[in-house]
């Protein structure tokens, strides 16, 4: 069965089982599914990642309307009532009766078929009775919280303490919005205005974004983004507005060599090759094979020719010999908990506990004790991540400042755009609230070597 609702209870299952990033698993299987139709792909993005969205509502639906507890489901039952049940709920266009029987089907194939009524009960009972759905009033706000825009309770009961009721609802309400697509424009090979031009009649809108310079955002392509031509030809990366601001506040020079510690796929790497011309030398490392291949593709793509990759552990002390010359400037965008980026990543809220900041907390510091060395006198370092948490933020930079008293705190303002000064906290760190700024949650702290 390759419907796209097999194909999403697939993804579903492998992303539940083996923690891989959605998006990744979905570029996967459309690399190996090349003939499903262009309205079945948009169908699978919607099915993935609304049922990650909106899990948490979804399963308190569930429990209204199954004799049987969700801990004593099967896991592929369980993933194929979540699926029925957002296609009644958030779906309109799809008829109540394709949804039920759609997924009835899903439930006859494989080794389960004896689950096909109790999927058909369930789903036909909240078809019956969804005038008799209820859910939690603020008067409780972790329920109310939890449940009606979906997050862990353990994240709730941690947002309320830190940011009060008001910012936590605000905070929750986006991150189940769908965020925007936000583009940064290759300034190696095109100006923004020149390719919003060749973008428009391709987009129900595009917009030039308020912060960066180099921002677009684009409503409704007719592809994804990642299909166009331009995207092919590199005159665009992917990349949201706050994200963008992290090469302005590290402020690279043209022949400077730069290290990007924990460079990912790559995304704020060409960046900084943009803002030096291309001229100089930038070594990215990333401790992912798959990842640094990513990453020498993109730079490629952008025609960025100043980007050298390494695969290594940015967590150990020995990755670079002695004889290694010290770089101009670091950009540390540490691994974190991602508490920021939750609107584009919905799996996260799944994915991570509790015990997941502390436990990055430690590692961060490790990556600047371990950049600190690797950095000339006078050299400039820049920490950031997209999380909120104040632990794996402001807690790390502190942590750090006290055990290195030769770094001094610099101030961003006079690095970023004039639009984008709003963007810094009363400490003088950069801080990105989803609900206020139209962006990801990011942070960032601009420390310089004194000595």
């Amino acid at each position: 069965m390759t419907t796209a609702r097999a194909l999403a209870l697939q993804v579903l299952l492998s992303w539940h089982r083996t923690g891989t990033y959605p998006d990744l698993l979905l570029r996967d299987l459309l690399g190996k599914n090349i003939r499903i139709k262009s309205v079945d792909r948009s169908l699978l993005y919607q099915l993935v990642f609304g049922v990650l969205r909106w899990q948490g509502k979804i399963d308190w639906v569930i429990k209204q309307f199954s004799q049987r507890p969700l801990e004593k489901i099967s896991l592929k039952t369980l993933f194929i009532l979540r699926l029925g049940v957002f296609q009644l709920l958030f779906l309109s266009r799809i008829p109540a009766s394709a949804a039920v029987n759609e997924s009835v089907k899903l439930a006859k194939s494989g080794r389960e078929a004896w689950t096909a009524n109790f999927v058909n009960a369930v789903l036909r009972s909240l078809d019956r009775g969804k005038e008799s759905l209820f859910f939690p009033s603020p008067e409780n706000p972790v329920s109310y919280l939890t449940v009606n825009f979906s997050h862990p309770a353990w994240l709730v009961e941690d947002w309320l303490e830190a940011f009060g009721f008001a910012k936590t609802e605000a905070l929750c309400r986006t991150n189940i919005e769908i965020p925007p697509q936000t583009i940064r424009v290759n300034t190696l090979k095109i100006n923004r205005k020149q390719l919003m031009e060749r973008l428009r009649p391709k987009a129900l809108r595009v917009e030039t974004t308020p912060c960066s310079p180099e921002g677009i955002w684009v409503e409704e392509p007719e592809r994804p983004l990642i299909q166009d031509e331009l995207y092919q030809q590199g005159l665009f990366q992917i990349q949201d507005e706050a994200s963008q601001m992290i090469a302005h506040i590290l402020d690279p020079q043209p022949g400077e060599k730069i290290l990007d510690l924990c460079a990912g796929a790559g995304g704020k790497t060409g960046h900084l090759a943009q803002l030096m011309n291309n001229q100089g030398k930038i070594l990215a490392v990333d401790l992912h094979s798959k990842k640094m291949k990513a990453l020498i593709e993109n730079a490629r793509r952008l025609g960025c020719t100043i980007i050298q990759g390494k695969v290594g552990d940015g967590l150990k002390e020995d990755l670079f010999s002695p004889t290694t010359r010290l770089f101009d400037r670091i950009l540390i965008d540490a691994p974190c908990s991602g508490w920021g980026v939750l609107g584009r990543n919905p799996d996260l809220k799944w994915r991570l506990g509790p015990e997941d900041s502390p436990r990055l907390a430690r590692k961060q510091n490790k990556f600047l004790q371990n950049g600190a060395g690797w950095l000339k006198s006078k050299g400039i370092l820049v920490y950031c991540t997209c999380t909120l948490s104040r632990e794996e933020n402001q807690g790390v930079i502190q942590n750090f400042l006290n055990e290195h008293p030769e770094f001094l705190l610099e101030e961003i303002a006079p690095f970023l755009p004039e639009p984008a000064r709003k963007l810094i906290d009363a400490q003088g760190f950069f801080q990105t609230w989803p609900p206020t700024h139209r962006m990801d949650g990011f942070f960032a702290a601009r420390l310089k070597k004194a000595k």
